[in-house]
């Protein structure tokens, strides 16, 4: 079975393979996307700037999309998900930072059970989106997730998410609504000179004070809270251990850190960024 489906019958050929690789149909010229259910990863930037892209079926065994995967595809109208996401260990499966954003004739998109997180940017000036589901499995929703989707009229979820960027709806019908039941959250975002940042999210609540939070590679456990400041160590971490202080609504640098690299030109820098907001 080909992997894609042209007007005139032309496919190109992708069988026996798990995975679409980086950047490997960037800018293609595919008019129909049909995904053999071999496919359990598309890679970063897989279908990006693939501008004729009106229809993507993606496999019923995908588990990964990976960031920026079909970023600037501004033909693509209709994208048929598998109905459940996760790894082959049973893990929860994963959507990108920047998946689909800038798809900007996408209308409709029904989240797949097992995403437990809406990544930055993830639908960002998908303009014509007009209705989401999410499934009970989405406990996050990042910054910027569907900022600029100004026809977003109908937003379903069962079960609010724990943890929702302040900015995740921003210029969209439903940020009113997210901003009465979503909670006061602790951003804490790892920006590299090179390559993609790495972003946690924890509950900021008072009910959380002395107990450990771990999401990824990093844990952190808040000492103190109140509606101006939060107080929190983190335990597990390469960088930015020990205590710290974050005003509300104020970035507070945690780490930087300036270094020449030997396989790149120029200085590599690195900055670890807290928001309590």
């Amino acid at each position: 079975m080909g992997l894609f489906k042209k007007r005139q019958g032309d496919k190109i050929r992708y069988k026996f393979k798990d995975r679409v690789e980086r950047g490997e149909f960037r800018g293609s010229e595919i008019e129909e996307l049909v995904m053999p259910d071999t496919v359990r990863i598309v890679a970063e930037s897989g279908f990006r700037e693939s501008r004729k892209l009106r229809m993507a079926s993606l496999s019923d065994q995908l588990c990964e999309i990976g960031a920026y995967a079909f970023r600037d595809c501004d033909m693509l109208e209709n994208i048929v998900m598998p109905g459940e996401m996760h790894y082959p260990d049973g893990s929860n499966g994963m959507i990108g930072i920047g998946a689909f954003e800038g798809c900007g004739l996408l209308r409709e998109i029904t989240i797949p059970s097992g995403i437990s997180v809406i990544n930055a940017n993830c639908f960002h000036n998908c303009a014509a989106l007009e209705t989401v589901t999410l499934p009970r499995s989405v406990r996050a929703i990042r910054s910027g997730a569907f900022a600029g989707c100004a026809r977003l009229k109908t937003l379903n979820f069962s079960v609010t998410p724990e943890l929702i960027a302040i900015d995740a709806f921003t210029d969209t019908p439903q940020l009113e609504r997210i901003l009465s039941v979503r909670k006061p959250v602790l951003t804490v975002i790892h920006n590299f000179s090179y390559g993609l940042p790495e972003i946690f999210q924890f509950t900021a609540a008072t009910r959380m004070i002395g107990v450990e939070q771990t999401e990824g590679d990093m844990s952190i456990q808040i000492d103190d809270i109140d509606d101006k400041r939060i107080a929190f160590r983190i335990t597990r971490y390469t960088h930015a251990g020990g205590s710290h202080v974050v005003p509300l609504n104020q970035s507070t640098v945690l780490f930087h850190e300036e270094y020449e690299c030997s396989d790149r030109v120029g200085t590599r820098r690195e900055e670890i960024v807290a928001t309590y907001r």
